[in-house]
This record gives structure tokens, C-alpha cells and sequence, in this order.
């Protein structure tokens, strides 16, 4: 096979119409990026399809999907890319030059703790960097950054495939918060008061075994859960004038914010921290775009 040949048969720009199709999954958010109409980028996304044999994107319902095809390129796609910006640009990456849209997952815990601090570094050294959060459980951000949909997440993930690597950006641990009328003891909450009193819990995935709940089991006592709800940054507002308890993870909470007729307080039983990491598909450490805001966002110091 003559590559030189096949190469030159390629209009190789094609591949940085791919890249914007496959990051923004919309015609014309991907013809904005590129500074195209409309009727060109749909014309280059049917060459595509003829070139790479594939559909790429498909609509369901009102969006537009990736083939498995299409997500099988994303990492090899830009890494090519980069390294052809490499071998013709002749300064190296630079923040205030880049132009991408990055997409993270994580929670509205993530989005408290990570954002302010992520996004005042990315407005200060990279303008024109564009950022799309969303959120999901934890096994399907692991699935949608194993797959590519996603360039990295942040939560906490006990259990990861091989495919992916992590940043411990803290060690995390666990505050009660109640209200104030509701203490009986002259330094807090007895574990019995505990364990009688009715609970809210924050949980994205419907009910499962937290933290806290398996400290509980290995003391052989369990906890009544009256309220199930799925965001963090709400659940301490929930609390005045009620008797229940919340049991969270310490920065959830904004003590310059919370309510003073809210008390918090260490919890009467021993609950086992955990790690608050950001994770990324392995190899990524070759894309300099992705090696740069990996470390932005460790360097926020959380």
C-alpha cells in the first residue's frame, strides 16, 4: 500500500471537522467553533461518513449521539491532532491560545468544591477554552470517560477500570448538621439519639449503602432514612424548623452561609473519610491540552 498516495488523497482538514463534530455532537455548534456555515460542516460530515465507512452521529430523539465508531476515535483523533499542531507550530501549547471545549463530569458536591476555583483559573489563563459539566451516576461517568464522552470526572470512585487513571485532589470526612433545638446533649447528639432521630440523605443513584450506612452496619445498627434527596448543596436548607439529621461530607457545607439556627457537629460514631479524586482516561498524559487542564485542576488546591 502507497500511504503517501492514500494520505494525499485525504484532505487532512476533514479531520479537524471531525474533532469539532465529535466534541460539540451538533452541526452548528461545531460550525460556530470552526467559523463555517452550516451547509459546509454538514457537507464535510458526509465526506466523513463516505471516508470512514461510518455515520458518526446519529439522531435519538432530540440529540445527536456518537457511533461506536465515532467514540473509538476520540482519543486517537486528538492525540493526532496535537501532535500535528506540535510538529507545525513552532511555539509550544499554550493556555491563552487554546481553543477547545472540554467536557467533565461531577456532582453538585464537585461543582461546589471544584468550580470557583477551576473556572477563575481557566478565565484567567485560557480565554478561550469553553467548559460543558454535567452529571450522572458514578458508574455512568466511569462509562462516559472510559468511552471518551467525557474528557474527565471528578467524585469519588472507589472502584475503577484499568482503562482509566486518578488525581487525589483531598481527603474528604463527614459533619452531622441539625437544628439547634433539636440538641438534648450539652456537647452534641448521642449515637442513640442518632439512630432514633429520622435522617435526610443525598444520594444521585436512589437509595444505596453510603458511607455512613456501612459505618453503621459494622456497629450493627442501621438509621432510618425519612428523606431521600439528590443534591448536596440544598440538603442543609432542608433542615430548619425539623428534627432531622443530615450526616454529609464537610465541604458540602458553606459556614459563611448556613443558617445560625443550624448547629454542626462531629458525629457520635466513627465514619471512614474518603478520597475526592479527578480521573481521566489512561494515556491522556499525551494530549497537552487534556495534561494541562488535568493540571489546573489539581493546582487549585483544594
Amino acid at each position: 500500500m502507497n500511504t503517501v498516495h492514500d494520505l494525499r488523497r485525504i484532505d487532512l482538514n476533514l479531520l479537524v471537522v471531525l474533532d469539532a463534530l465529535l466534541e460539540e455532537r451538533h452541526i452548528s455548534r461545531a460550525a460556530t467553533r470552526l467559523a463555517m456555515t452550516q451547509p459546509a460542516v454538514s457537507h464535510a460530515l458526509n465526506r466523513l461518513r463516505d471516508l470512514i465507512g461510518d455515520p458518526l452521529l446519529v439522531r435519538v430523539g432530540n440529540e445527536m449521539r456518537l457511533t461506536a465508531k465515532a467514540a473509538a476515535l476520540l482519543r486517537p483523533l486528538a492525540d493526532a491532532l496535537t501532535h500535528v499542531r506540535n510538529v507545525v507550530m513552532s511555539e509550544p501549547f499554550s493556555p491563552e491560545n487554546c481553543q477547545r471545549t472540554f467536557r467533565l463530569g461531577m456532582s453538585d458536591y464537585g461543582s461546589a468544591v471544584v468550580l470557583p476555583g477551576l473556572l477563575q483559573r481557566l478565565r484567567a489563563e485560557a480565554p478561550g477554552v469553553n467548559l460543558v459539566v454535567t452529571q450522572s451516576s458514578r458508574l455512568e461517568m466511569l462509562r462516559q470517560v472510559t468511552e471518551s464522552e467525557l474528557d474527565g470526572a471528578i467524585g469519588v470512585f472507589p472502584m475503577m477500570p484499568e482503562e482509566l487513571e486518578s488525581d487525589t485532589l483531598f481527603q474528604e470526612r463527614f459533619v452531622l448538621v441539625t437544628d439547634r433545638r433539636n440538641l438534648t446533649e450539652q456537647n452534641g447528639l448521642s449515637l442513640s439519639h442518632y439512630l432514633e432521630a429520622p435522617h435526610i440523605h443525598v444520594s444521585v443513584q436512589a437509595m444505596h449503602h453510603s458511607h455512613v450506612d456501612k459505618a453503621l452496619a459494622a456497629l450493627g445498627a442501621q438509621r432510618r432514612i425519612a428523606v431521600l434527596v439528590p443534591h448536596f448543596t440544598v440538603a442543609a436548607d432542608l433542615l430548619v424548623g425539623t428534627d432531622l439529621l443530615l450526616t454529609i461530607a464537610a465541604r458540602a457545607i458553606n459556614m459563611e452561609k448556613i443558617s445560625p439556627d443550624l448547629v454542626v457537629l462531629e458525629p457520635p460514631f466513627a465514619i471512614p473519610g474518603f478520597d475526592f479524586v479527578s480521573i481521566w482516561r489512561a494515556g491522556a498524559d499525551r494530549n497537552l491540552e487534556l495534561t494541562w487542564l488535568r493540571s489546573s485542576i489539581r493546582a487549585i488546591g483544594l
